[in-house]
């Protein structure tokens, strides 16, 4: 049979301060005081009261606890445990007294666990009598009972300092009034989104709220994460970030995204899955390409690479001579120059040679006088150079007005340089010698450069600064054209390509063929030497690229031609044996036809057309009559 006990039941967990009973009869010779803090947990010894402490409870009289000791150890006393008085009996519990820490409450969470209770019990274990138990009389047993007057539990709702009252919920429960951020029955917990920093006890000096986590606007839940707080001193660690953001506090995008220029959203990088090294982009959104990939998300190949595979995209295989050093990003097909052609650009176009890495258009057409359009580079020519220096006098360069009368022309014996000067806004030139002129094919596609400044700097241009003339053709040029600078007070340097391009900006535009013909009877170069009024121009270094037959650096811009039936010399410049020109006033630029000596000749003159001596008879030019020879 259990002995006899009482208790309290508040549900609520209370921080204990005494327990006090005060009997009706005498006071129970042994007893123990319980308490527990949850119902699914165990009754724990508060204190012993017994006149046979160790007899009973097999603990020490009067025991007490030292410092560093078990703050949680019930002890027995034999105080409350005589037979006096017989009634009205008092017993006191302190919770805290004979406890080391108790000065230090704040800070001891053994002694905050010790007071902590729901419940009190009571047990009352032997009664305290006069002796008569001994003549084992039953009336006289019946005659001792245990009564208990007054049964009272002093202590505080458990709010664990966070909370200054308990009030009752919507259940009629009795919970503490939360304050600090916490919630719970006992304040025991921090509210969602309040996890910066441990839950910590209220003590007097110190709130220990609760503090927010930091998620930057882009998310309302976290979560305290020991580690982090050890790390940083802020253990908020926010989960669900929005905007694609992740990190303890979704200070950081999530892998594969990057944060816009604004600072605001996360984007995704869309890297290329093939073309990039990593699903990862930098903070601007660019991902890191394979070789020979480009673009922010790495989804083309480079200019100069074609094919885009897991390995990256492959280098053109292009002729840098004949192509732009570009190829179609598919098939590898290189962009090949104006009069280039072949999958990687290393071969000239039909009627075209001289494959150049220096010519804008690749190869150069072939000339051949307009009879052939096979042609491949002439062997045995180098690169030669006409040129004035003005060392030793103005070398024949004469001055020109516009109406082609004749001006004088200034040679500086110290510059080295010949001038013009002008008197008015008109456009006078220096034209060139004759060693500049006369058949310069050779030049097609070559440089003519000089050195030229003029007085003052107000300079009027004009589209004919630079003139050439030949064969009853003219193409001019501004000066500035091709890349060269307005001319000042110090002398720079103009180069002219001289080729029909449209980008040379030579006007009329002719073509290819007229522009060769113009260079073969080159009659006149006129540079413009004066640009303002009262004001002087400087010339000096002219020089015009050619070649010659010898040794030296190979002129491949000279053709050498494939010629047809009937023509033959290096350019098809000549009539084959049994061939005449059918205009012979056209010169080398006429066609060739057969002889017709009706069968009395196999020959004619290539040029006339007019047949040999046949015995004593003449022919007339086509052996068409006969004419009695005279000797």
């Amino acid at each position: 049979m259990d002995p006899p006990s009482c208790r309290t039941n508040s549900c609520k967990t209370f921080d204990i301060t005494y327990v006090r009973l005060k009997f009706h009869t005498s006071r129970p010779e042994s007893f123990v005081i319980y308490k527990r803090s949850s119902e699914d947990v165990p009754w724990v010894p508060y204190q012993y009261y017994s006149g046979s402490c160790e007899k009973t409870y097999r603990k020490p009289n009067r025991g007490f606890i030292r410092t560093g000791g078990d703050e949680q150890e019930a002890l027995c006393t034999d105080d409350f445990s005589d037979i006096s008085p017989l009634t009205g009996g008092n017993v006191a519990f302190s919770t805290l007294e004979g406890r080391p820490s108790a000065y230090n409450f704040d800070n001891s969470p053994v002694l905050q666990d010790w007071v902590t209770a729901t419940d009190i019990r009571v047990t009352l274990n032997r009664l305290n009598t006069f002796g008569d138990e001994v003549f084992n009389d039953p009336k006289v047993l019946k005659s001792y009972y245990y009564a208990i007057s007054d049964f009272a539990v002093g202590g505080r709702c458990k709010c664990n300092g966070h909370a200054s009252e308990c009030v009752k919920n919507s259940r009629g429960q009795l919970v503490c009034d939360c304050k600090h951020n916490t919630e719970g029955f006992d304040c025991n917990v921090c509210k969602p989104f309040y996890n910066d920093r441990p839950w910590r006890r209220a003590t007097a000096d110190n709130a220990n709220e609760c503090l927010p986590c930091n998620c930057n606007g882009k998310s309302s839940e976290c979560y305290f994460d020991a580690e982090l707080y050890r790390a940083t001193g802020h253990g908020g660690y926010c989960r669900n970030c929005a905007d694609n953001t992740d990190g303890p506090n979704c200070e950081r995008c999530l892998d594969y995204y990057y944060r816009e220029q604004s600072g605001g959203r996360c984007l995704p990088c869309s890297c290329n899955s093939i073309g990039s090294e990593s699903p990862q982009c930098n903070n601007r959104g660019v991902c890191a390409c394979k070789p020979g990939v480009t673009g922010e998300k790495c989804d083309r190949c480079q200019p100069g690479f074609h094919s885009l595979t897991e390995a990256g995209c492959r280098p053109c295989t292009c002729s840098p001579s004949g192509s732009t050093q570009e190829c179609d990003v598919n098939t590898g097909q290189c962009r090949c120059k104006d009069n280039v052609e072949g999958f990687s650009c290393d071969r000239c176009k039909p009627g075209y040679f001289n494959l150049d890495p220096n010519n804008p258009q690749g190869c150069t057409a072939c000339f051949c006088f307009q009879h052939s359009s096979v042609c491949d580079s002439a062997e045995g020519y180098s690169v030669h150079t006409i040129s004035s220096t003005f060392e030793r006098g103005d070398e024949e360069w004469r001055g020109q007005q516009q109406d082609g009368s004749t001006v004088s022309v200034q040679w500086s014996p110290s510059r080295q340089e010949v001038s013009l000067m002008s008197e008015n806004y008109q456009r006078l030139y220096l034209a060139a010698p004759e060693k500049f002129l006369g058949n310069q094919i050779l030049s097609y596609g070559q440089n003519l450069s000089m050195d030229f400044r003029v007085e003052r700097r107000d300079t009027r241009l004009s589209t004919e600064d630079l003139i050439l003339e030949g064969a009853n053709m003219k193409v001019a040029v501004p000066l500035i054209a091709q890349g060269n600078a307005y001319p000042n007070e110090n002398m720079q340097t103009y180069v002219f390509r001289l080729q029909e391009q449209p980008g040379y900006s030579w006007s009329p535009f002719i073509s290819d063929s007229d522009f060769q013909k113009l260079l073969h009877n080159l009659t006149a170069i006129k540079i413009r030497g004066t640009y303002s009024e009262r004001s002087a121009g400087y010339l000096d270094n002219v020089s015009l690229v050619t070649a010659r037959r010898g040794p030296g650096v190979p002129a491949r811009w000279v053709e050498q031609c494939t010629c047809p039936p009937g023509y033959q010399g290096q350019h098809c410049e000549q009539c084959t044996l049994g061939y005449r020109r059918a205009q012979p006033e056209l010169g080398p630029f006429s066609s060739c036809e057969i002889c017709n000596c009706h069968r009395h000749s196999d020959a004619c003159h290539p040029d006339t057309g007019s047949t040999g001596i046949t015995g004593f008879i003449d022919c007339s030019d086509s052996c068409s009559y006969c004419v009695l020879k005279q000797f």
